[in-house]
């Protein structure tokens, strides 16, 4: 039977292992407050002192600004402050086709005006960066200022751990790999990087690596994988992609993810899985990682390959901002959250969504963070009513589109319907197969990408 839109949609079939928070892993960080420097930083408020509901977002992207828009359509009366460094909002998940040459995603696809949603909705944006958090005093330090606050809303995302990965890397190197092999899965520069690399180059090697352990996006390196190949076949190349990664297959649509290096993609994509990076060489451009996949032997092979460009990923880690609330987290830096609500166990002031949400199960993606933000703006907004709410009520749910190629084009999928029961999460997670084609990709999936990122802007912007 043929594929049509109500399968791909559908959540539950295939039941993922659910897990709980590690309570082995969980730290609660304790920062002794200091008078000197907080008297200095009051000297120079942002905002005049609260005299009505302001709720502060630290983030503008799908999570915070979900949280801003629906939070102002359930509570006009609330001030609400969204607090994002960038001057300019750039999406992520349609990156990976700009790299892919489809004609059909611009930069114009992927940059969006925040400041036209604020107007409508009347929540405003300030461009500045956060350096500080009191919890005593609710007070965000900014680069510009102080900014009092009734609640505050945490979605600020990810940071790219690479003193951790690399401990023998000093600052300069980690400079060096930053500007010449940008991870590319934070939009802004390192996005406008990778893609002008990618259009210098004539034949090599394209090397994607996949970070170990929690991060975000789990199929984006796959998908880029795909994508480049998509790239080096338009543009008829003398090129190769190589993956190299610390799982031993796709950790993300796995069977699906397999069927496109194999079937689509068998002279462009080498696959190394159960592989670590150990080094990079910038001057001869070569990358070096030992190798523990088959025919490796059981001390496993060391390994290097040489590289036209390199898009090192590295291990992630939570936003030092969630850090600076001073809240209790997992060893990854995520927040440790009272189950199954988006509210810190340390202060149920504060709420976290989007990446730094310390539920283990849940999929990293801009669906979820505008899930989760969805759900976090009832809740504050019924607080603000004196009203009960009722979490168990109002579940996150998922679906992730990866782009296999174009021309013709063809998307695979995966969706997650997330439930809590008896005091755990649950996952159940459905990746379509096409019967009537035997594939995993398909057109269909292909134009609902589509469609679901047309969606999901105007639900959070529109």
């Amino acid at each position: 039977m043929a594929l049509n839109r109500r399968d791909i949609l559908k959540f539950p079939l295939l039941a993922m292992a659910a897990t709980t928070i590690d309570a082995k892993n969980e730290r609660d960080r304790k920062k002794p407050y200091s008078p000197i420097p907080l008297l200095q930083k009051l000297e120079k408020p942002l905002m005049p002192p609260v005299t009505k509901p302001r709720i502060v977002i630290v983030g503008g992207g799908f999570g915070g600004l979900t949280v801003a828009k629906k939070l102002k359509i359930a509570y006009s009366d609330a001030e609400v402050i969204v607090l994002d460094k960038r001057e300019i909002f750039m999406t992520g998940p349609m990156f990976n086709l700009m790299l892919g040459g489809i004609d059909r995603v611009r930069l114009d696809t992927i940059i969006h005006d925040r400041m036209v949603s604020a107007a409508k909705y009347g929540y405003r944006l300030i461009a500045a960066e956060v350096i500080d958090i009191d919890r005593r005093y609710k007070h965000v330090y900014t680069t510009k200022g102080i900014v009092d606050y009734t609640f505050l809303v945490l979605s600020p995302g990810i940071a790219y751990d690479y003193e951790k990965q690399f401990p023998h890397w000093d600052s300069e190197k980690i400079t060096l790999a930053r500007t010449i092999s940008p991870a590319g899965l934070i939009p802004g520069e390192e996005f406008l990087t990778l893609l002008h690399n990618l259009h210098l180059i004539k034949e090599g090697n394209i090397i994607v690596t996949v970070p170990m352990g929690k991060y975000r996006c789990p199929p984006a390196p796959y998908e880029r994988a795909c994508m480049f190949a998509n790239y080096i076949r338009k543009h008829r190349l003398k090129a190769k992609v190589i993956i190299i990664d610390s799982y031993s297959e796709p950790v993300s649509k796995t069977p699906a993810f397999k069927e496109a290096f194999h079937e689509v993609y068998p002279d462009i994509i080498e696959y190394y899985g159960d592989s670590i990076v150990t080094d990079v060489d910038y001057d001869n451009k070569v990358i070096h990682f030992d190798y523990w996949g088959p025919g490796s032997g059981d001390d496993g092979t060391s390994m290097k390959k040489s590289f036209s460009l390199l898009n090192l990923i590295p291990n992630n880690k939570a936003n030092p901002v969630i850090e600076m609330a001073n809240i209790k987290t997992l060893a990854w830096g995520s927040a440790v959250l009272k189950a199954p609500t988006y509210q810190s166990v340390t202060d149920e002031d504060i709420y976290v969504v989007g990446d730094c949400v310390g539920y283990s199960v849940f999929p990293e993606s801009g669906q979820m963070a505008n899930s989760m933000g969805t759900i976090c703006a009832k809740h504050i907004a019924l607080r603000l009513q004196n009203r009960k709410f009722d979490p168990t009520k109002d579940m996150p749910g998922n679906i992730c589109i990866s782009m296999i190629q174009s021309e013709p084009d063809r998307a695979i999928s995966e969706s997650h319907a997330i439930t809590y029961k008896n005091g755990k999460w649950e996952v159940e997670g459905y990746i379509p197969f096409d019967k009537s084609t035997k594939q995993y990709r398909s057109p269909l999936i292909a134009q609902t990408l589509f469609d679901w990122y047309d969606g999901i802007m105007e639900d959070i912007l529109g």
